[in-house]
């Protein structure tokens, strides 16, 4: 090979990788964009139930999903930024009442994108850091209403649970398996990003232990579909785009 071939080979290398990077560029503004629509429309109102959770919770997990830690965690904030903005002409906006959920998404694209990106083992062991940091922090003023702490105490279960179980995001697998691998990933960004509200809840808005206690039934039906939705999401954003992403 010449050097004039091998330059023009680099040339070419260099501009796959500037049009892979422009396309995820693309899928991050698409994603945080529909995080923010989402956040308009109530999932407990979905289920029949008065509530304030919004179907941009099933949205935060794919943001790492596809994109990665870094733009995951870039673009969830652009997410909750888009949110709280878009929310402004409602009666409520949700995001000004509390502003740590604006971190909600960024923390949910960060670690849920480590989990599938990352070829590290701690990331196991950092996301798992994360989430009992975030149990702690609950439990400290709130210890009556521990029991709205269980989802993410199985959160921090599923973590660890990866590597021992040999479980690894691959979307080369075959069969049933190639959906339900979503499942876990989808379920534990919906505990990172609800987990910012839960902080607010408890810091800002001075919550009493028996509210926790008593949505408590509607918070796991929420975490459910959550997960189940997300994960339909995934495999569909991922199945059409995966090829254009790599």
């Amino acid at each position: 090979m010449t050097s004039s071939e091998g330059t023009i080979d680099e040339l070419e290398m260099e501009l796959l990788d500037t049009t892979s990077d422009t396309k995820r560029v693309a899928v991050g503004v698409i994603l945080a964009s529909l995080y923010a629509v989402l956040a308009i429309v109530p999932l407990s109102a979905f289920i029949g139930a008065a509530s304030i959770i919004s179907f941009a919770i099933c949205i935060a997990p794919i943001i790492g999903i596809v994109l990665g830690p870094l733009r995951g965690f870039v673009f969830g904030l652009i997410g909750g930024v888009l949110a709280t903005m878009l929310l402004m002409v409602t009666p409520f906006n949700l995001y000004l009442l509390m502003p740590t959920m604006i971190l909600g998404p960024a923390f949910a694209g960060l670690f849920v994108g480590l989990l599938v990106h990352s070829k590290q083992v701690r990331k196991y062991y950092v996301t798992a850091l994360f989430l009992v940091s975030i149990i702690g922090l609950f439990l400290v003023p709130r210890f009556d209403a521990w029991i709205f702490m269980t989802p993410y105490i199985l959160a921090v279960i599923v973590v660890l649970l990866l590597p021992i179980m040999g479980i690894k995001f691959d979307l080369e697998k075959k069969g049933v398996s190639k959906y339900l691998q979503f499942i876990p990933f989808t379920f534990v960004g919906a505990m990172l990003d609800h987990s910012m509200m839960a902080m607010g809840s408890v810091y800002i808005l001075g919550l009493d232990a028996g509210l926790f206690i008593g949505i408590f039934p509607l918070m796991l039906i929420e975490r459910t579909i959550a997960t189940i939705v997300g994960a339909v999401v995934g495999f569909v954003v991922l199945t059409v785009l995966g090829g254009e992403l790599n």
